[in-house]
């Protein structure tokens, strides 16, 4: 049986939104008991946001690095402000360099 073509429902959109928020809490949560490593569950968040072409917010984001999928923290990453309004973050596993640029005006 061939698949359905054409655009999701509403309803599946919003569930797999609601999963990728559920996977970033978990994700977030300092519980050493989780039973899912972080790097699988950035894994499953890409994986659900190319399925239902959900896009992640900008917060969400700045959460892991792109290249190998490695949860930023004090310990493998970065974090530098410049003075032209660049947040750079470097990823100390593989090496990877991200900016964004940030508002300075407050």
């Amino acid at each position: 049986m061939s698949r359905r073509r054409g655009r999701r429902s509403k309803v599946q959109e919003r569930l797999a939104r609601c999963r990728i928020d559920k996977l970033l809490l978990l994700l977030d949560s300092k519980n050493p008991t989780a039973q899912i490593s972080p790097k699988k569950c950035i894994n499953f968040v890409k994986l659900i946001g190319k399925r239902y072409n959900q896009r992640l917010s900008s917060s969400q984001k700045i959460k892991f690095c792109r290249k190998c999928n490695s949860k930023y923290n004090s310990n493998n990453s970065r974090f530098r402000l410049s003075k032209n309004g660049w947040r750079v973050i470097s990823c100390l596993d593989c090496g990877a360099i991200y900016r964004f640029k940030f508002n300075l005006n407050l």
